[in-house]
């Protein structure tokens, strides 16, 4: 195990290979050839791949500075490991946490910068007076890498960090805001677009990197001026080869790094002072072992000057300098670039420039390097050597071409490349990737590489499905959340004029594994969409349509607003999967329409559905949905009033699943299903009396999820358990901590459905703690609800309602917030709550002076939770009717209606409805005592 600042460092296989021999023969050169022979035994490489590797090695070492620390190059020979080296035998006491994975917007480490030290001071100066910064200048002048440095450089400066969005990853402006959300790590579903994002930074203080702008620039506009209005501490800095155009940013233009007159007659010291040099030099010394001398001055000097002073244009020259003398460069950028000539008035200089520079050293490549080079373009981020290898064989290249030329391209900077976990991934520049996407749309032999590239993501995600079974789930999603801008562009394509349908369906399918494991659910539900109503209309099999439909109807459930679509989605999987004759998916789909059913307040058929889908079982126990459709009808039958058939099945998977302590997809499936059940059983625990049980399995839902960064199942867990249990039991200190955890969890996964029922118990918090304005917003919070048609639980929210307009005197209203409760509850079959309706309502007539009515309710209300065995309903009933009776003395009557009820309780002696109980029952007998009770 490495560790670097005791935390493990990842290293594919060869570069530890390289390391180890290194630390081996500490302070000895060790030659390129032994370095090879240990990375790559018995294989002939180039040995630009062996320069790859050890920059790729500095890099995860954090050995990136002017002078190394661990690892020196001996130009034309080797390299040397220079660090000191103590060999001994530590101990372990225990294994280190696996370091968290970086996010996909964090910003990769920028190389050796030259010549830019002011500019960033300048940049970080001006953000720490303006939110909004554009740093515009011509493409290859180094925005990229300036912004980077500034990120590095000041991120202490921004208490929740730097994200960087990489919009050269995207070629279609309606993907903007699904490339920040990504970035930024949003998950669950943004209905709002923008709106979600500027909701996530409003709290924040971070600094937002927006890189390549010029492409997207309407819709970066819009963000910007949406992002000033706004309140957010939180900075943003933008790239674009021109000004973003609103009122407020601030530009800082990006100027060429200075060069020295062609002339001057300057030593090798003076000339390396001058930024342009010194970056032609350490690029041409890192790549071709090249050493400055005085008679290459005048040369060097010349080219930089003749380049504009462009740091990209710059090191494609300076990668040729293996090939070529300074002076057979300076003669060849001359004649072949022609920078004599007029230039046009279309382009800016610069950018002619650069584009001459890049046309120059593509037409220095091999035939094979070249055709390569353009088949790369299909790639929108970071590939593998893998990738390449698939995309490429269609134009004939084999492996070794391929592994081959990615080293030279590399080597000749038309590529970059950079470790990424254990393994290297490849990634062309923005202005190279135009380049070569422009030439490879007129040449003949990359005319299948985008069906290429989509075939790729197809088999790599198909991949994923199967690895989601046994890999880590960190791991998992890290390998694949970094492939989403190719996965997005393969399916742009698929679905496109060009494209194909059939294969653009199987991609989709292959996706929704990452979709609904990182909860995107916005993008999801587009794609899925489109997907499914293509699927319909074209060749494709029942099964495929099941999946689709299922992924969609989950998508959808998860809405701010619950719509017939949601409806039209599981039917259709239903449907789709007793077609396809998959008993698994006919599962999930019962499963999931039920749901839906139970969210919309439709009990009865949510129960007809689940009964189908618990029958499927006989025929196979094995099936994943299984306990989960178990779980399901158990919850339904408890909202129908079925306690006693709800109890058993939840008591006994609540028994089945544990708090597995391995990271495996075995071990994460386990705590899923300990923490689900835990949604409901502590539901009907409390009604059953068992009120401290109820909020110890809350609890422990709630901190399992925590644990596990299972933010929806965290949500659903405060919002279904925590919170309901907290606020019944009277534990406002707990009430005020779950509310607080749930919208500090929204803010980490934006689950629309949740925002309204956090509001809900915030003002039912404040109320009870005494805020007369709290009841408006309680009011306003369930009108949320209503609206989105999240209507499971709708009667007790509005009965709590009532219960509030009670206490401030206000009975019309508290009339009128029980009779729609009670409504909503009759035509719901919601049968839990009626008897603790009928108590509200019995409350109110009492107050308003209808007694008679009054107590026959509270009689029909202790029947009714009597029948259904709802022995905390019931205490609550016999309360208020001993307190009645008490009152007008039937004390008598009231100690023997309530003392055995009180009896029956073997816990939960703290909470509100027993600390009431046992204080009315005590005030009775104190002062009934002389007449024999």
């Amino acid at each position: 195990m490495l560790l670097l600042d005791e935390r493990p460092v990842k290293l594919g296989g060869r570069a530890f290979e390289l390391l180890r021999l290194l630390v081996q023969r500490r302070g000895e050169l060790v030659s390129k050839n032994e370095l090879m022979a240990a990375a790559w035994p018995g294989r002939f490489v180039h040995d630009s791949n062996l320069k790859v590797n050890m920059w790729s090695l500095r890099r995860s070492l954090g050995d990136t500075q002017i002078e190394p620390i661990y690892i020196a190059t001996v130009a034309r020979c080797g390299y040397k490991f220079i660090a000191d080296v103590q060999v001994g035998i530590g101990e372990i006491e225990e294994e280190p946490p696996l370091a968290d994975p970086l996010p996909l917007s964090h910003p990769p480490l920028p190389r050796g910068i030259v010549g830019r030290e002011a500019d960033i001071v300048e940049i970080a100066d001006v953000l720490a007076e303006d939110r909004h910064v554009t740093l515009a200048g011509a493409g290859g002048i180094g925005k990229t890498t300036v912004a980077l440095a500034v990120a590095q450089a000041f991120a202490p400066r921004y208490r929740d960090g730097v994200c960087f969005v990489d919009l050269a990853t995207i070629s279609d402006p309606t993907l903007f805001g699904a490339a920040l959300v990504t970035a930024l790590g949003i998950r669950g579903n943004t209905d709002m677009g923008l709106a979600a994002v500027l909701d996530y930074l409003r709290p924040r203080q971070m600094l937002l990197i927006l890189d390549n702008c010029e492409h997207v620039l309407p819709a970066a506009m819009i963000f910007a001026c949406k992002f000033m209005t706004d309140t957010s501490p939180s900075r943003l800095l933008a790239t674009s080869r021109e000004p973003l155009g609103t009122t407020t940013e601030h530009v800082v233009r990006l100027g060429s790094l200075p060069s020295p007159r062609s002339g001057t007659g300057l030593s090798v010291d003076q000339a390396v002072r001058f930024p342009a040099v010194e970056l032609f030099v350490r690029r041409a010394a890192e790549w071709s072992d090249y050493e400055f001398v005085d008679d290459d001055c005048e040369a060097i000097a010349a080219i930089c000057h003749s380049l504009d002073g462009l740091p990209l244009a710059i090191e494609l020259a300076a990668a040729q300098i293996g090939r070529f003398t300074p002076r057979e460069l300076l003669v060849i950028l001359d004649q072949k670039l022609g920078f004599s000539a007029a230039r046009t008035d279309a382009a800016p200089p610069r950018h002619e420039t650069l584009m001459a520079t890049i046309e120059w050293s593509f037409r220095l490549l091999s035939p094979k390097e070249a055709t390569l080079f353009t088949l790369l373009s299909v790639f929108s981020d970071g590939f593998e050597v893998e990738d390449a290898v698939f995309v490429a064989e269609a134009a004939g290249l084999t492996p070794i071409d391929v592994v081959t030329g990615l080293g030279s391209l590399v080597a000749k900077s038309l590529l970059s490349a950079q470790a990424r976990g254990a393994s290297l991934r490849y990634r062309l520049l923005d202005s190279t990737r135009r380049y070569a996407a422009e030439r490879r749309q007129v040449d003949p032999a990359c005319g299948q590489a985008l069906r290429r590239h989509a075939e790729r993501m197809v088999a790599l995600f198909e991949q994923s499905e199967e690895e989601w079974n046994w890999r880590e789930p960190a791991d998992w999603t890290e390998r694949y959340l970094g492939r989403i801008a190719d996965l997005r562009t393969a399916l742009s394509w698929s679905f496109g004029d060009q494209g194909d349908a059939i294969l653009g369906i199987r991609l989709a399918v292959a996706a929704i594994t990452l979709w609904s494991e990182t909860s995107i659910l916005s993008e999801a539900q587009a794609r899925l969409e489109g997907a499914l109503a293509l699927a319909k209309s074209v060749a494709c099999d029942d099964l495929s349509k099941a999946k689709l439909a299922c992924a969609l109807g989950w998508s959808l459930f998860y809405a701010r607003k619950s719509s017939n679509e949601n409806e039209v989605a599981w039917l259709d999987a239903i449907a789709f999967a007793r077609r396809a004759g998959s008993i698994d998916y006919q599962q999930r789909a019962l499963v999931g329409f039920a749901f839906y059913l139970l969210q919309i307040g439709e009990v009865a058929r949510a129960i007809t559905y689940l009964e189908e889908a618990t029958s499927l079982a006989d025929r196979d126990r094995d099936l994943t949905a299984t306990s989960e459709a178990d779980r399901a009808l158990a919850w339904a039958r408890a909202f129908a009033g079925e306690l006693s058939k709800s109890r058993p099945v939840l008591d006994r998977l609540a028994a089945t699943y544990s708090l597995a302590e391995g990271r495996s997809r075995k071990d994460a499936n386990e705590v899923y299903r300990f923490i689900t059940v835990r949604f409901n059983l502590p539901f009907v625990a409390w009604m059953q009396g068992q009120a401290d049980y109820a909020a110890r399995l809350a609890r422990d839902a709630v901190d399992a999820a925590d644990r596990g960064g299972h933010w929806v199942s965290e949500s659903n867990a405060l919002g279904l358990a925590a919170l309901p249990i907290s606020l019944e039991t009277g534990d406002l200190d707990a009430l005020e901590i779950f509310t607080e955890r749930l919208r500090r969890n929204l803010e980490r996964e934006r689950i629309s459905r949740w925002v309204s029922v956090e509001r809900y118990f915030s003002a039912c918090l404040r109320d009870l703690r005494g805020d007369p304005r709290a009841v408006e917003d309680i009011r306003a919070a369930i009108d949320e609800l209503i609206e989105c048609r999240f209507l499971m639980r709708i009667g007790s929210y509005l009965a709590f309602l009532a219960r509030a307009y009670l206490r401030q005197g206000r009975i019309a209203q508290a009339r009128d917030a029980i009779t729609r409760a009670i409504d909503y509850q009759e035509r719901q079959g919601e049968r839990w709550c009626r008897s603790e309706l009928q108590r509200i309502n019995a409350s109110i007539l009492l107050e308003d002076g209808e007694i008679v009515r009054a107590e026959e309710l509270l009689q029909l209300a202790l029947a009714e939770a009597r029948a259904i065995g709802a022995l905390t309903f019931a205490l609550r009933i016999a309360t208020d009717l001993a307190a009645h009776w008490a009152a007008t003395d039937r004390e008598i009557n009231a100690v023997q209606l309530l003392a055995p009820i009180l009896g029956e309780f073997t816990e939960g002696f703290g909470t509100q409805d027993l600390v009431r109980a046992s204080r009315l029952l005590t005030q009775i007998e104190d002062g009934t005592s002389g007449v024999g009770l």
